[in-house]
């Protein structure tokens, strides 16, 4: 295998140049080669693979490229960088692709996004046949993530996934506890009245932003898939629907005064002051808080040593509905004018292989700073990956069985719009709404007009 190791780029890259006017748009051992010059026209036999340098460290990668080589007999070009969309863009104009790449949807410089908008990602929806499908979990090609078109064709491969969900205090919150795990929102609220008896409030998030995930969930647990993925895509009856209604009526009702933590969102709008709310968790002051799996090394300096950390997912309408979780996933793609696309094809099945799977489950990093190694485990998104996980947080958070559905995808991308802030436009009004400076029906109208404007701007 051989490996490119690609230095910082001062010069700042088209695509991101191009990014920048897609910010009001909706849903939004080494040798020491050169970075690009290459030609895109390849020898069969060579894979060029470009990965982003992440929180996943490097070495997973050079394992994986590695078992490759080994099941294939082919040849890996392995190039890794922390600032991937800046080299991409510099071979990719000195005529050197690579044949996959894995950077993310909804990182700064829409890198992924601006590929999509030009139509530079080739279709590998052969590459999930029945097969494979069948390994994977429920929902997890479904959302605008893997089909970002929603033209029901996949053009991005869901690799790694991570699960959200309502975070919350399990010294207090449990079997046998001061306080029963709700499953409905009816049992959410009852358990609110409980615990505002008790001087404690039911609720606090760490900022507006975080109920991204929670509104996913929601969406889909009212009014299923289908529903969902409309709405990803500004369905005109999105929030006049029951199904819509219901969902901004139950938020309101979650971030009322009657259940919200009093300082909620005074610091959720201050510098630092989302780990003040998440510390309302830790401490005992609110029992539930929306978040992922990262919130448990965010506030490891200041979680006491005999804390629980417990994870359940946003409560059902209903007991006996199937349970709606949104599953944050990490993407592979290949760009269209690739030179080896059926042996990238190849590549992107092998990712779900027990092999890579094992090798993403004992995965370690190193801190640069201290050298200390810790366990890292990525969970690919078959079904079993997660039950291999060792007992603990990281476990809990990942909620499996046949009654889960994951949920993925982002509001679709559209044209830009002059003036729309998405997110502030979507989720900003909840803490208006837990102040009581806007009405459920003003959000509501808020929303169908940002959905109309958004969907006159698909593409």
């Amino acid at each position: 295998m051989k490996k490119k190791m690609v230095k910082k780029l001062i010069s700042v890259s088209l695509v991101s140049v191009m990014a920048v006017s897609m910010l009001a748009a909706c849903g939004g051992g080494s040798s020491n080669s050169d970075e690009g010059g290459a030609s895109s026209e390849g020898d069969s036999n060579v894979l060029k693979v470009a990965a982003f340098e992440g929180g996943n460290g490097a070495e997973i990668w050079e394992k994986i490229t590695a078992a490759f080589e080994e099941e294939t007999g082919c040849e890996v070009e392995l190039t890794l960088s922390s600032e991937l969309d800046q080299v991409l863009t510099k071979n990719i104009q000195n005529g050197d692709i690579p044949d996959i790449v894995y950077y993310n949807l909804g990182q700064a410089s829409g890198f992924t996004e601006t590929m999509l908008k030009e139509e530079a990602v080739a279709d590998i929806s052969d590459v999930f046949d029945d097969e494979l499908k069948g390994k994977m979990l429920d929902g997890i090609l479904d959302g605008t993530a893997a089909q970002p078109y929603g033209d029901g064709k996949i053009y991005l491969a869901p690799i790694f996934y991570t699960q959200t969900g309502f975070w919350y205090n399990a010294n207090l919150v449990g079997e046998g506890k001061e306080y029963a795990v709700p499953t409905t929102w009816d049992e959410m609220f009852e358990l609110g009245q409980q615990a505002k008896a008790d001087g404690r409030a039911l609720f606090t998030y760490p900022q507006p932003g975080y109920f991204d995930a929670t509104i996913y969930a929601m969406l889909a647990q009212a009014g299923g898939t289908d529903f969902y993925n409309k709405a990803l895509t500004y369905d005109a009856n999105t929030w006049t629907s029951d199904e819509g209604r219901k969902v901004l009526d139950t938020v309101a009702e979650l971030v009322s005064s009657d259940n919200i933590w009093a300082d909620t969102v005074s610091n959720a709008n201050t510098d630092g002051g989302f780990k003040i709310n998440q510390q309302a968790v830790i401490d005992g002051e609110a029992l539930f808080m929306p978040n992922g799996s990262w919130v448990v090394g965010e506030m490891a300096n200041s979680t006491p040593a005999d804390y629980e950390w417990g994870v359940m997912g946003v409560p059902k309408w209903s007991a006996d509905e199937d349970q709606a979780v949104y599953t944050f996933t990490e993407q592979m793609w290949i760009p269209a004018d690739a030179a080896n696309i059926d042996l990238a094809k190849e590549f992107i099945k092998f990712m779900y292989s027990d092999t890579v799977v094992d090798l993403c489950l004992a995965n370690k990093t190193t801190n640069a700073e201290t050298g200390e190694e810790s366990d890292s485990p990525i969970v690919v998104p078959v079904k079993g990956a997660a039950d291999k996980l060792p007992d603990g947080v990281i476990k809990s958070s990942f909620q499996t069985g046949d009654d889960v559905v994951a949920v993925t995808g982002t509001w679709a991308t559209t044209a830009p719009i002059e003036g729309l802030d998405m997110k502030g436009s979507v989720y900003g009004p909840i803490d208006s709404i837990s102040n009581g400076a806007m009405t459920v029906d003003e959000w509501q109208k808020q929303l169908v007009d940002v959905w109309e404007q958004c969907a006159n701007a698909m593409e």
